[in-house]
C-alpha cells in the first residue's frame, strides 16, 4: 500500500532523515519507534504532506504522492493524528467528527458521524465542546475524526501518550476494530512499550534519521543494536 524509497530530509545543516525506506502493506499494522530526535515525526510528516522530502520518492497505492498536497492525500485515503492534539476547540465533539467525515473518501454526513460517536464511546458527549472533555476523550475524538473519512491508510504520532493504562488498553483494542473494519493499514508511533509490543506485528526502529531495525516486535527488544541506541544498555546487560 505504500513504499517510500530513500527519503531524506534536512533542516538546515541537520540531516532528520537519511535514505530511509518504508514498506506497508495493506491492513498491517505498524510500529515506529526510536529515541527522541530520531526522526520519527519527520517520517510521518514527509509521508503525510506535512514536508516534503528533499531526495526520495513516496508512492501510495502505486502512484508516487511525493510531491502531492495534504489535502489530496486526504482525497486518496491518508489520515493522521498529531504529536500535539489539534482539535477545533470551539466545535462540539460531533462537529469535529462530522468535519472529519468530509475529508476522506466516504461521503461525509451524520451518518458516519453518528456511527464514530457510537463506535468510540462518545455519544453521550456529542454537544460538548471538544476542549471540555478530559485529555483521553479528546485524544479519542481526534482519533474518531481521523478515522470518520473511511481511510486506507492510518498514521498515528504518540496516540497513546498521557493515557492512564485502561485508556491506552481500550486504544489498543480501537485499533485493531478500525484496521478489521476498514481494512486499512496504520502505522503506529509509540514510546510505549507494551503498548507498541501488544499492538504491532511489525516494528522498525530509526537512530539518528537512519533505520536500524525492520522485524518482529519481539525480536527488537533483544537486538544489539535497538538496545543500545533505544533502550540504553547493551544488549548482554539486558538478557542478563
Amino acid at each position: 500500500m505504500l513504499a517510500a524509497r530513500q527519503v531524506e530530509k534536512h533542516f538546515g545543516g541537520v540531516r532528520a532523515l537519511n535514505g530511509v525506506d518504508v514498506d506497508l502493506a495493506g491492513g498491517e499494522l505498524l510500529g515506529l519507534i526510536g529515541p527522541n530526535g530520531s526522526g520519527k515525526t519527520t517520517l510521518v510528516n514527509c509521508l503525510s504532506g506535512v514536508h516534503l522530502p528533499d531526495a526520495g520518492t513516496v508512492e501510495f497505492e502505486g502512484r508516487d504522492i511525493t510531491r502531492w498536497s495534504r489535502p489530496r492525500r486526504a482525497r486518496a485515503g491518508m489520515s493522521r493524528t498529531f504529536q500535539n492534539l489539534r482539535l477545533f476547540g470551539q466545535l462540539s465533539v460531533g462537529e469535529n467528527i462530522e468535519a472529519g467525515s468530509f475529508t476522506g473518501r466516504a461521503d461525509g454526513g451524520r451518518d458516519r458521524t453518528l456511527e464514530q460517536l457510537k463506535g468510540f464511546g462518545l455519544t453521550t458527549r456529542e454537544r460538548s465542546r471538544a476542549t471540555d472533555l478530559s485529555y483521553g476523550l479528546q485524544r479519542r475524538v481526534e482519533l474518531a475524526r481521523a478515522v470518520a473519512g473511511s481511510p486506507r491508510l492510518l498514521l498515528l504520532d504518540e496516540p497513546a501518550a498521557g493515557l492512564s493504562e485502561v485508556e491506552r488498553d481500550r486504544l489498543q483494542a480501537n485499533l485493531i476494530e478500525i484496521r478489521d473494519r476498514l481494512g486499512c493499514a496504520i502505522l503506529v508511533i509509540d514510546h510505549d512499550m507494551p503498548f507498541i509490543l501488544g499492538l504491532c506485528e511489525r516494528l522498525l526502529v530509526l537512530h539518528e534519521g537512519s533505520l536500524i531495525y525492520s522485524g518482529k516486535p519481539a525480536d527488537a527488544i533483544v537486538d544489539q543494536g535497538v538496545v543500545e541506541a533505544y533502550l540504553g544498555a547493551p544488549a548482554e546487560e539486558r538478557r542478563a
